[in-house]
C-alpha cells in the first residue's frame, strides 16, 4: 500500500511561542505550507520576549515533554547540550521537599533537562524558522476568525499588520495565543456559544533572579522547597541553567510576593519552610534584578464541551489551560497537544475526503483527557489553601489527606517515589498509581497515619544527600536521616 503523500494548503498559527512553534513542526509534515503570525518581533538570541513575561521565569520539562521534542528535533539533545544544558536524573539530581517531607534520592531513570525558557524557545524557533515550508511572520495580530459562507466552518482570519487589515485564509487555524486568547469571544460572537470555564484564584506571584552558580557545586542540580498547605503559602526553587548559573524563583499565594529588592529577596527566601535557599544565596553573586510576575487563577476553557465548534479551528497550550505554573506541566502539555495534533491531522490525511475534517472535535477531546490529568494533581493542592476560591468537589477532603500520605510514603519508600515520578512525569498517567504494590504501600501507610504522628513518619528534618552507586535491587527504603 503506498503512503499519502497528499498535502493540504496553508495552515494558520495563531501566536509563536512554545505551542505555536511546535504547532507548527507537526503541521509541516502535511501542510504545504505553515504560516506562524506573531505580534511581537521575535528576538536574535535567547532572550525572554515581553509577550511571554513568565519567561524570566523557572521552567520545567517533564520527561514526556522531554522525549516528544526530541522526536520532533532529531539532534536537539546534542544541540542543548553544546549550548551547556544539563539532562537530569530527576530522582538523583533533585532536592526535593514537598509539602514537608523530603523525597527519596536514588539512582533513577526519570531524565528530565534543567533550561531557561529563552533559551530553549530560541533552539526551537530556530529549527521550526529552518524548514523550507513554514514562515514565522511577525508584526501581525489576530483581530477576527473568518468563517465560510455556511457559516460551519474557519477559513481563515483577519488581521492588522503593517499593510494594514487583510483576509489571510487557511485550511485549519490553530489558536496558540496563550493567555490572552480572544476565542471565547470570537465564538460567542459568532454563535457557537459561550465556553464553560473551571478556575480556582491563587493569586499566585513568582519573583525570579538569576545568580553566578558556585564553581564545583554538586550537592544537586535542582533544590525544590514546596510549602504544605494551608501552613504554608510559599515556595522556593534553585535550577541550574546553562551558561554556568543559578535561577532562582520564589514564590507565594495570595498576594504574599517576594519583593523585587535585594534585601525583600533575601528575606522571603528565608521565610520559605526551610532556609536552605537562603542559605545557598546569601553570599552568592546575583546576575540580574528580581522581576515579579503574577498569575491570578488557574483556568481551563472547556472547548471540548461546545456543543457546536467551527470546523477547522482547533486550540492548544494556555489558551485552553493555564496551569499553576509551580508544578512545571505547561510546556510539556504543549508539547504532548502538539503531538496530539499531529496524529489528529495524519488521521484525517488517510480519510477518503482527504481534507482536515473533524479535526477539533476528536484532538480537543484528547487533549481535555491528558489536561484533566494535571489539573486533577494541581488543584487538589491547590485547594488545600482555605483561601483558594473554586469548585470543590465531593470527597477532596479525603482525596488531599491520601495524597498527602502519598507524598509521605515517597520520602520513606523509594520504590513508591518511583511510581510518582513515572505518573507525574506522565510516563504511565494516573493508571500508574493503580499498581498493585503501590496501592498496597499506600493503604498499609494511610493507616499508620491513624496510630503513628506525622513527624515519625516523614522524612522532616534533613535533606536527603546526593545517592552513591545504584542501590542492590532488594534496597528500597531510604534512610530518613541520609
Amino acid at each position: 500500500m503506498k503512503p499519502n503523500t497528499h498535502r493540504f494548503g496553508q495552515a494558520v498559527i495563531i501566536g509563536g511561542s512554545i505551542a505555536g512553534l511546535l504547532s507548527a513542526r507537526v503541521l509541516a509534515d502535511h501542510f504545504d505550507k505553515v504560516l506562524v503570525l506573531e505580534r511581537e518581533p521575535f528576538p536574535e538570541g535567547p532572550e525572554a520576549r515581553k509577550s511571554t513575561p513568565q519567561g524570566r521565569h523557572i521552567h520545567a520539562v517533564l520527561e514526556a515533554g522531554l522525549k516528544t521534542m526530541e522526536g520532533l528535533f532529531p539532534g536537539l539533545r546534542r544541540e542543548l547540550e553544546t549550548g551547556g544544558v544539563e539532562f537530569i536524573d530527576m530522582a538523583r539530581d533533585a532536592a526535593w521537599l514537598q509539602s514537608g517531607s523530603w523525597k527519596a534520592r536514588y539512582e533513577g531513570d526519570i531524565e528530565t533537562i534543567l533550561v531557561s525558557r529563552p533559551f530553549l524557545e530560541w533552539k526551537i524557533r530556530g529549527r521550526v524558522a529552518a524548514l523550507p515550508n513554514v514562515e514565522l511572520r511577525t508584526g501581525y495580530g489576530v483581530e477576527e476568525l473568518v468563517l465560510d459562507a455556511s457559516r460551519t466552518r474557519a477559513v481563515g482570519v483577519k488581521v492588522k499588520g503593517p499593510e494594514g487589515e487583510q483576509e489571510i485564509p487557511g485550511a485549519l487555524i490553530v489558536d496558540a495565543s496563550g493567555r490572552g486568547s480572544r476565542a471565547p469571544q470570537w465564538l460567542e460572537e459568532l454563535g457557537f456559544g459561550q465556553v464553560e470555564q473551571e478556575q480556582v484564584r491563587i493569586d499566585l506571584g513568582y519573583t525570579s533572579r538569576l545568580y553566578e552558580r558556585p564553581p564545583g557545586f554538586d550537592a544537586w542540580k535542582i533544590l525544590v522547597l514546596n510549602g504544605k498547605a494551608p501552613e504554608s503559602q510559599r515556595s522556593g526553587f534553585i535550577s541550574n541553567v546553562e551558561g554556568g548559573r543559578w535561577i532562582v524563583s520564589l514564590n507565594g499565594y495570595f498576594g504574599d510576593h517576594a519583593p523585587t529588592d535585594d534585601a525583600g529577596f533575601l528575606e522571603f527566601a528565608r521565610g520559605l519552610p526551610t532556609p536552605a535557599i537562603y542559605e545557598y544565596i546569601r553570599d552568592a553573586r546575583p546576575l540580574t534584578a528580581p522581576v515579579l510576575h503574577k498569575i491570578p487563577s488557574s483556568r481551563w476553557l472547556h472547548y471540548e464541551r461546545l456543543a457546536r465548534r467551527p470546523e477547522g479551528f482547533v486550540l492548544l497550550g494556555d489558551a485552553v489551560c493555564a496551569l499553576n505554573p509551580v508544578f512545571g506541566q505547561g510546556m510539556t502539555v504543549s508539547a504532548l497537544g502538539a503531538k496530539f495534533l499531529g496524529e489528529c491531522v495524519a488521521r484525517a490525511k488517510a480519510s477518503p475526503e482527504g481534507r482536515p475534517l473533524d479535526v477539533e472535535r476528536p484532538f480537543q477531546k484528547k487533549l481535555a483527557g491528558l489536561i484533566g490529568l494535571c489539573w486533577t494533581l494541581t488543584t487538589t493542592m491547590d485547594l488545600a489553601h482555605p483561601r483558594a476560591e473554586g469548585k470543590r468537589p465531593f470527597g477532596l477532603k479525603f482525596l488531599q489527606w491520601s495524597f498527602q500520605n502519598m507524598i509521605d510514603l515517597t520520602s520513606q519508600h523509594a520504590a513508591s517515589c518511583r511510581t510518582f515520578y513515572e505518573a507525574l512525569h506522565l510516563r504511565k498517567g494516573i493508571m500508574g498509581l493503580l499498581q498493585p504494590g503501590f496501592l498496597g504501600a499506600l493503604l498499609v501507610y494511610n493507616l499508620k497515619s491513624f496510630f503513628v504522628p506525622r513527624h515519625k513518619r516523614a522524612n522532616l528534618d534533613r535533606m536527603p544527600a546526593r545517592p552513591g552507586p545504584r542501590p542492590s535491587p532488594g534496597l528500597e527504603r531510604v534512610d530518613a536521616a541520609a
